[in-house]
């Protein structure tokens, strides 16, 4: 809803007075007041100007947050991986065809309404630019089209019943882009130019009330892409995101204060399926179990991410589930010994896959963008790592050599890389060496399949779609991994009829390894923000709580 502001007030109170007439009614006791302490301090936000004004086509990374102050999308992403409504109202969906109604209250900038016209020319102009950064989420729309003023329908070519995860798609008012300054937003903070100076100041219109503390936001222009960091440093820039598990992690010393996010980006161990060896799916389990992800969490990975045994994040909390995020030794060594004992529990494979095409996927091996609780979850060694040294396998004789790929590049994956060599090496029969490239060979040794196991990272959509991994055509699937079993797993979770049976076919095939979903990092001069609560990808969610110190 529209607000009535301060000054409204103060000028019918005095039309009252002059007049002796009742003043309107504006709400009684249950009116809203912005009664919030409104900060004088100084906050900058980076804008790369070399960037288009299109928030759509926008793929910068420096303009990614300065986007999310200024636009908003049908739904945002919580922490927890659920879709919130922002600009949808309600929807009805089978997985298949979904309508959404837009919310009746919303107005651009400009005071135009919202419309669905608005929503399908921004929806579309992500599914037909393959150089959006949100061209991939759209790639299984067969249609987009507006049923009325306020609906619209969207048909996938496949079920998806987490789609709506997928549409925090900035939406701007159709035509705007083409004006030659920002596109027309809904977002809280509306971009004003005076003397050749922007800034970014509160949205009153804004359909979710009051701002908080902050109301003037100062754009700091970039003549490059990596200049963000110093202007940060040198105090201009206020807030910015930065990976912390990055082959160039940021120096934020002094007075700054980081927050941690969520994320769908997983750490995990690929594996060469062609290894008659590592094809056994008990060997696979056994190196699995020989983890303790809770420790690679604590100490390499610096505490920026969250222990996963299912590539989804966070982690289901199923009974029938038995998730282990510390080493377990005696279940190591009992399947290390079925598997390489002889008894035959192999996958179809298909070795002929050894794609490199990326389809909008990143494997990169870089961080992108959770502060998630593992507590609940079954360590059934009470916490503990057993020393898994002291578990004689009786292998009949046989060893596994494995060579773990690792991009040099990145000095927090080679340790995380050598930790998991040493849990390895500490299992009788088993021999690990870490073989460190830079990322160009890494990449290329990918591609050709040269490779045991490799230590990957890829940021997932927000629906956790893992055909790209494990699909005999998926661009990510280095390892040339084939099951009909568990693409038929994976349509069914998808289509929301069976999504406990892919979690256990997932952990009794581990057709790859997860290790970790890495956490975004956010950092803030300290003691701008109080109350700051990001999503995973919003840095201004929950903006209207925000106080300053």
């Amino acid at each position: 809803m529209k607000w009535k502001k301060g000054v409204l007030a103060a000028f019918l109170a005095a039309l009252c007075l002059l007049s002796a007439c009742g003043l309107p009614d504006l709400g009684g006791e249950d009116a809203p007041v912005d009664n919030v302490k409104v900060s004088d301090a100084y906050f900058g936000l980076a804008w790369y100007q070399n960037g288009t004004l299109n928030p759509v086509l926008d793929n910068t990374s420096i303009n990614r947050v300065l986007c999310e102050a200024l636009y908003e999308g049908l739904f945002e992403v919580t922490s927890n991986f659920t879709a919130e409504n922002v600009l949808c109202e309600s929807y009805t969906g089978d997985g298949t065809t979904f309508t959404f109604t837009l919310r009746d209250d919303v107005t651009f900038w400009s005071g135009e309404k919202l419309t669905a016209r608005d929503v399908v020319a921004s929806l579309q102009t992500a599914q037909f630019n393959e150089a959006s950064p949100f061209h991939n989420r759209l790639t299984e729309v067969s249609s987009i089209e507006a049923v009325s003023e306020r609906e619209v329908r969207i048909v996938l070519t496949s079920p998806n019943i987490n789609f709506p995860r997928l549409l925090d798609i900035p939406i701007y008012r159709q035509g705007s882009a083409d004006s030659g300054t920002f596109a027309d937003g809904t977002g809280p903070f509306q971009p004003v130019e005076q003397d050749r100076h922007w800034t970014l100041e509160a949205n009153e219109n804004w359909h979710g009330g009051f701002l908080g503390s902050i109301r003037t936001i100062t754009l700091v222009t970039m003549t490059r892409a990596d200049a963000a960091m110093s202007s940060f440093q040198t105090g201009d820039v206020s807030l910015m995101r930065a990976a912390r598990i990055s082959p160039d992690p940021p120096s934020v010393g002094g007075s700054v204060d980081t927050v941690q996010t969520t994320s769908a980006s997983l750490h995990y161990l690929g594996i060469n399926h062609a290894n008659s060896q590592l094809a056994n799916a008990k060997v696979r389990q056994a190196l699995s179990a020989a983890l303790s992800r809770q420790s690679l969490c604590a100490t390499q990975l610096q505490t920026f991410a969250d222990p996963a045994v299912l590539p989804v994040n966070p982690q289901p909390a199923d009974e029938n589930l038995t998730l282990n995020m510390s080493a377990d030794a005696t279940r190591a060594a009992q399947l290390l010994r079925e598997g390489l004992g002889g008894e035959t529990d192999t996958d179809e494979t298909d070795t002929s896959d050894q794609s490199g095409d990326t389809d909008g996927y990143d494997n990169t091996d870089e961080a992108d963008t959770g502060d998630q609780n593992t507590d609940g979850y079954n360590d059934t060694d009470g916490g503990e790592d057993t020393d898994i040294s002291t578990a004689a396998l009786g292998t009949g004789g046989q060893t596994l050599s494995i060579r773990l790929l690792v991009n040099s590049d990145n000095a927090f994956k080679v340790a995380a890389a050598e930790q998991i060599a040493a849990s390895w090496n500490a299992l009788e029969g088993v021999t690990v060496t870490v073989d460190k490239q830079p990322y160009e060979t890494f990449v290329s040794m990918l591609q050709s399949g040269s490779f045991d196991v490799y230590y990957g990272e890829t940021q997932l959509t927000a629906d956790f779609d893992l055909r790209p991994l494990l699909s005999s055509g998926g661009s990510l699937n280095y390892g040339g991994y084939s099951s009909a079993d568990m693409m038929a797993a994976i349509a069914a979770a998808r289509s929301g009829e069976n999504v406990s049976g892919f979690y256990s076919l997932f952990l009794e095939q581990m057709p790859i390894i997860p290790i970790a979903f890495e956490r975004g990092q956010i950092i803030i001069r300290k003691g701008l923000i109080d109350n700051y609560t990001p999503s995973p990808y919003n840095a201004f969610a929950g903006l209207e709580t925000w106080t300053t110190s």
